[in-house]
């Protein structure tokens, strides 16, 4: 599919790969991901587990299926031999003559994967969309630390590299920005053998988030089949520049695939480009009819929205924080 590419005019072939070089050398060019304010802002926002997941009742903050003796309490189940008096309701005992234990919702924490794509093509885009993907993947684990959860992140290309996690705490925040400031830029990117090896390996679960330009020779589908609810909570933040949907091209150009090299001539005209963008559009499409059927949220992100202003206030709207 040839929209998944990068547009050069002839002319400039010769002096691309050096361009390209250079950019894969620095995948950290605007300094540090985020400054101390922004972090402190940041404090008021939480990650939105759903209570399926499977977490450890011991620590966390999230609501679970399971309820516990507690004194603010929303039902009751008959009292037990050896169960706590503190949490005996005596006035529900004065009224009926039954004793009843008052039963509350249980928190707990649960497993964040965030996966994070680094192929090639992720270095497109005014800034990059693997610039934006590192300050997602570091907010998103800046919450997860911040509020007890186990963390789990992998950048990911053909096969899952080296993970950072499984860690809890705020104690590892500075390992954890350091480790995405240096994440490097793969060759290409497997999309469904990564996903379904990573879901083979971690049985638990978890709230999983896939951060991603999508474009990936393998299927979608078989992805999120992997990955199903309620043992997962999937959501798959699709990243994009506005150069992938309104491209201001025209004239003989040459395509080149950014993952695999591969060339393509053609001239470009009204015609042509009407029915990229209706391909464009088509696969968009595409992409939410299987997030939807697989149980997944998808959530398509531009790659010059503003973190704070833009993106983080979306994601609310998208119910991935609260």
């Amino acid at each position: 599919m040839w929209f998944k590419t990068i547009f050069r005019r002839k002319r400039r072939t010769a002096d691309a790969p050096a361009r390209s070089s250079q950019g894969q050398g620095h995948t950290n060019p605007h300094g540090p991901l985020f400054d101390e304010a922004f972090l402190r802002r940041m404090q008021r926002m939480s990650l939105q587990a759903q209570r399926t997941l499977r977490g450890n009742p011991a620590s966390g903050e999230h609501p679970s299926r399971h309820r516990l003796p507690a004194t603010v309490f929303s039902d009751h189940r008959p009292y037990s031999s050896g169960d706590d008096l503190r949490y005996v309701d005596w006035n529900a005992y004065a009224r009926q003559s039954h004793v009843l234990v008052k039963l509350g919702d249980a928190e707990q924490d649960v497993h964040i994967h965030l996966l994070l794509d680094a192929s090639r093509s992720m270095m497109l885009g005014q800034p990059s969309r693997l610039r934006l993907a590192q300050q997602i993947v570091g907010a998103l684990g800046y919450l997860a630390l911040t509020h007890s959860d186990r963390l789990h992140i992998v950048p990911f290309g053909p096969t899952p590299q080296r993970p950072f996690g499984p860690v809890q705490g705020k104690a590892n925040m500075m390992r954890m920005f350091k480790f995405i400031e240096q994440i490097t830029p793969q060759t290409e990117t497997h999309l469904a053998h990564v996903v379904k090896q990573y879901a083979r390996s971690r049985p638990f679960g978890g709230m999983l988030v896939i951060c991603s330009d999508l474009l990936s020779p393998d299927n979608l589908e078989e992805a999120l089949r992997s990955v199903a609810p309620p043992r997962w909570q999937t959501v798959v933040l699709h990243l994009l520049d506005q150069r992938d949907l309104q491209p201001d091209l025209d004239g003989p150009l040459e395509l080149q695939d950014s993952e695999t090299g591969a060339r393509i001539e053609l001239t470009l005209n009204d015609e042509v480009l009407g029915h990229y963008k209706r391909r464009v559009a088509a696969w968009r499409e595409e992409v939410a009819r299987i997030c939807a059927q697989r149980g997944a949220t998808y959530a398509p992100v531009m790659s010059h929205w503003p973190l704070e202003k833009m993106v983080l206030p979306y994601l609310r709207t998208r119910r991935l924080l609260q």
